[in-house]
């Protein structure tokens, strides 16, 4: 059975997950029982979320979120955090970004998982995560719709016993079978598909978890260099088997935004930052600018408010998709699901001069990129306004 914790999936997010690593390290190495009410007082500041009820123990609810996420684990009440939970808690550690984070995790987290009372090393090790993501490169590659739904999950990955250890020519012949599906089980592997289509390549899109990712050769090279189960032999002791699957090797993280074929146009976003290249993944993601084109059937920017159809009457829809914030993720986790509220449509005049007041704002402010979400948000209210009120003279 394929588990995962249940309720809490607003703290999965990536930009929580960092938070809740700079307070786990903190307290790394103590007997929380002793501390308890400081322990969750930190974790509150920082978060600003609530880890609740508080007539439990922290370590009783949000355990199992610690360890899902590759942060910490728990002896005898006594804290350890994971090689992943020390980069995930620096300001300029490996893992920068969501793709850093998540292209490492994918490989690693397996069940049978240690978080879980039914953890039996016995079991035949299977990687999700992997094989979800080659069932759907075999579809891209079949030049078919590169998705899957929480049910064919169960009936093509599950019922047909995938481990992730196979070829994606192995996944291009799965046919679905007869699966008896429950309830608990079905929404626990529900916010693990929304915790994981948090990674750039994949969305999560009218009931389906679609692969977003169209170059092909690129395709190889992402199932050779991040699809591979890493390998080791599960330890009988939890505390031990967490600790060994998030620990780090040097040579192992490599960066997401190596797989964009970058043109010369394209400078103006990378600037030797890798935000800029993010930037350049939204920009070029088919299904957001199918999401984004649905949510707003007219063309209209949202910088100037010119809708373009009129001002091009020879062009159908001419709008860049730009994310407002700084981009660890391309998606939000919410509680009810997946938002995009942070995407707007741009025209691409106005697109193109707001990268570079951008780029302006960071030399005049000494800054390689922006310091938190409202601080970019502030920056683009300013633009917006000077550009609708004309230049201060």
């Amino acid at each position: 059975m394929w588990r995962w914790d249940q309720g809490r999936l607003i703290y999965f997010q990536y930009d929580i997950l960092k938070r809740i690593a700079t307070v786990l390290v903190k307290f790394n190495g103590m007997d929380i029982s002793i501390c308890e009410e400081v322990f969750r007082a930190e974790l509150m500041m920082n978060t600003h979320l609530p880890f609740a009820p508080h007539h439990y123990a922290i370590l009783r609810n949000y355990k199992r979120v610690f360890e899902c996420a590759f942060l910490a684990t728990v002896l005898d009440n006594r804290l350890f955090v994971t090689d992943f939970c020390i980069e995930l808690s620096k300001e300029n550690g490996k893992f920068n970004t969501v793709d850093d984070y998540l292209l490492n995790y994918i490989s690693r987290f397996r069940f049978p998982f240690p978080a879980f009372q039914s953890y039996n090393i016995s079991e035949k090790r299977c990687y999700p995560f992997c094989a979800i993501i080659k069932y759907l490169i075999s579809l891209q590659q079949r030049n078919l719709q590169p998705r899957i739904s929480i049910d064919d999950i169960f009936r093509i990955i599950i019922a047909n016993s995938c481990t992730g250890y196979e070829d994606i020519e192995f996944y291009g012949k799965l046919v679905p079978k007869v699966y008896t599906i429950g309830d608990t089980e079905k929404r626990q592997i529900r916010e693990m598909v929304i915790f994981i289509s948090q990674i750039s390549i994949l969305k999560v899109y009218g009931g389906y978890l679609w692969l977003d990712f169209t170059n092909h050769t690129m395709l190889d090279e992402l199932a050779q260099n991040y699809l591979h189960p890493i390998e080791s032999e599960p330890k009988k002791n939890r505390v031990e088997e967490l600790l060994n699957l998030a620990k780090i090797k040097e040579g192992l993280v490599l960066p997401i935004f190596e797989f964009l074929t970058i043109n010369h146009s394209d400078t103006y976003f990378l600037e030797g930052r890798r935000i800029r290249a993010e930037h350049l993944k939204i920009d070029r993601s088919p299904l957001l600018r199918k999401y984004y084109r649905e949510l707003h059937p007219h063309p209209i920017c949202h910088m100037c408010n010119t809708n373009t159809s009129e001002k091009y009457p020879w062009t159908e829809y001419l709008l860049d998709i730009h994310h407002l914030l700084p981009l660890s993720s391309s998606i939000t986790i919410t509680l009810t699901g997946t938002s995009l509220a942070n995407i707007v449509g741009l025209c691409p005049n106005c697109h193109r001069s707001l990268h570079i007041y951008y780029s302006d704002w960071l030399r005049n402010a000494r800054q390689d990129d922006f310091t938190s979400p409202s601080e970019a948000l502030s920056v683009y209210n300013s633009a917006k306004k000077e550009l609708n009120n004309g230049y201060p003279q």
